[in-house]
């Protein structure tokens, strides 16, 4: 009766059958953000070692899988799945069976998880005598694990590297269990059998995208012509070969829990007993076999890059079609015109925006601080744009860096690079560029005193004089700003200028300085501190 019983139990068990899916036949990538990414700086981190970039960024994966699913209990399988990917974000739809329950299995193909999983195992050792080069291999049946290799070796004990000669380990397969990327596992329980097409969907880091944009002043000098350009970045281990990719502009909010499966790695210490010492060279551990019906063992899957990496082993690649607009709720996505390659460590860049007249003014801004004498702000170069249909725009921005070209004597030359947040339509766009030539600002604080207390804050009253003098062969315009406009309380008392509302919704004086010539503004204010 009672082994009957068991026998009953154990059924179920021995009945259960494993499903492998190699991968993925059709996968999909959306790539989000959280914050704008600055590209420079993100090809710059990714040159170095201690970055994680493969644990940065968000992506939904898409993937379209056939599954032959057997009647009753299995377990599937899905290999192939990204190095980041989140697993409890994931989902499988169109597979007709109750799911009992679903894994995560990363443990790292490593020299020492090798060894901890081949206890027991026999594998093939070389030795290689240093004075003489001749090798000879042996049968070794390994008794203990990576903390102190055993092996033993015509029926005696040994600890490896121990023998005063090179040993090199030969393991003919890949032990079950260990695997150069995830695995997603999911334990079913089916009714009938059959051949099924499902879609698995997760979330996974590693990816990342930017915007950058380039404009060319026109021959006019009133409007300028703009470009955009979307970078696709893969920091991880897994490439995506013809998906349709799409990027969402907009900032995420993220989940701390929203983290990748960490591998894991089982080191390996090279001991020697009885004294704990090494006397021979490092062993090799090679693997020169296949497991069966997965291939061949490839190399880690967390990507770490060498201190010799230069940006330049990042493949860019570029297309000149233009990437299109959708909408996503309360974001902006954008979808690449025909499907890419997204290959690990990999930057791509795509056109999303060409735009051949916008409108544009084209000032000079200054920041005044009262008291700074020694050291008043330097002018620099502005160009001010309105994001609507009128001005040569009308579309939504992806915050990004700028680069500014300009034609002078047949000459492109560069002007300099500005960075700006995300831009709806209809808002303004200020955008700074480098310090001017021959436009200098002296200044002068005539006065600087406390006015009385209002709470816990002194009054101030401050009395300036600052001069423009213009070196260029045209007139130009300023704008002149005072850095206390954003203290509290902050008033103009009196200026010899009348003060203008900039876009950004607080007080300037623009000047118009002729060619060769100067000017004078002079204003008191009041402010908190």
């Amino acid at each position: 009766m009672l082994a009957a019983a068991f026998a009953a139990l154990a059924g179920p068990v021995w009945a259960q059958v494993e499903v492998v899916s190699p991968g993925s036949e059709r996968t999909a990538v959306v790539i989000y953000r959280d914050r704008p990414v600055d590209t420079a700086l993100l090809l710059e981190r990714s040159n170095q070692p201690w970055e994680r970039l493969d644990q940065e960024g968000l992506a939904l994966i898409v993937e379209m899988r056939t599954i032959d699913l057997p009647a009753g209990e299995a377990v599937i399988r899905l290999r192939g799945v990204a190095t980041g990917i989140v697993p409890q974000t994931a989902t499988l739809d169109g597979l007709p069976a109750q799911v009992i329950e679903r894994n995560t299995d990363f443990d790292l193909l490593s020299p020492g998880s090798l060894l901890q999983r081949s206890v027991g195992e026999v594998v093939r050792v070389v030795r290689t005598n240093p004075a003489t080069g001749e090798q000879v291999e042996k049968a070794a049946v390994v008794r203990s694990g990576p903390m102190g290799t055993v092996l033993e070796i015509d029926g005696r004990l040994e600890a490896l590297n121990c023998s005063g000669l090179t040993d090199r380990i030969l393991f003919d397969r890949v032990p079950e269990g260990l695997s150069d990327q995830p695995v997603l596992s999911i334990r079913t329980r089916a009714e009938t059998a059959g051949r099924h097409t499902v879609t698995l969907a997760y979330l996974a880091t590693g990816l990342q995208w930017s915007a950058d944009y380039v404009a060319r002043l026109n021959p006019d000098g009133r409007s300028l012509a703009l470009t955009g350009w979307i970078t696709l970045a893969n920091f991880g281990g897994t490439g995506f070969a013809d998906a349709p990719v799409q990027v969402v502009a907009g900032n995420l909010n993220r989940d701390e829990d929203t983290v990748p499966v960490e591998p894991t790695e089982v080191a390996r210490a090279p001991v020697c007993w009885p004294m704990d010492t090494t006397t021979g060279a490092p062993e090799e551990i090679v693997v020169t076999g296949y497991r069966a019906g997965r291939g061949l063992v490839t190399a880690s899957p967390v990507v770490q890059v060498s201190e010799e990496t230069e940006i330049s082993d990042v493949i860019v690649t570029g297309s000149r079609i233009r990437a299109r607009l959708g909408e996503l709720g309360d974001y902006k996505i954008y979808t690449l015109p025909e499907p890419t390659d997204v290959n690990a460590r990999q930057t791509k860049q795509v056109q999303f925006l060409e735009q051949a007249d916008v409108d544009f003014t084209r000032t000079y801004a200054v920041t005044i601080e009262a008291g700074e004498d020694s050291e008043p702000g330097r002018p620099v170069l502005m160009l001010r744009l309105k994001n609507d249909e009128d001005g040569g725009l009308g579309l939504p921005l992806p915050g990004g860096g700028i680069s500014l070209f300009e034609t002078q004597v047949g000459q492109t030359l560069f002007t300099g690079q500005a960075r700006f947040e995300d831009k709806g339509v209809g808002l303004p766009l200020e955008l700074r560029f480098g310090e001017a030539m021959d436009l200098t600002v002296e200044q002068e604080t005539v006065e600087l005193e406390t006015r009385g207390r209002a709470g816990d804050y002194e009054r101030m009253r401050a009395s300036l004089a600052v001069t423009v003098r213009n070196d260029k062969p045209q007139a130009v315009e300023i704008e002149i700003t005072p850095r206390e406009t954003g203290a509290r309380g902050f008033r103009i008392v009196r200026s010899s200028a009348r003060s203008v509302i900039a876009p950004g919704g607080y007080p300037i004086w623009r000047l118009r300085i002729p060619a060769g010539g100067s000017q004078v503004l002079t204003y008191t204010i009041e402010y908190e501190t």
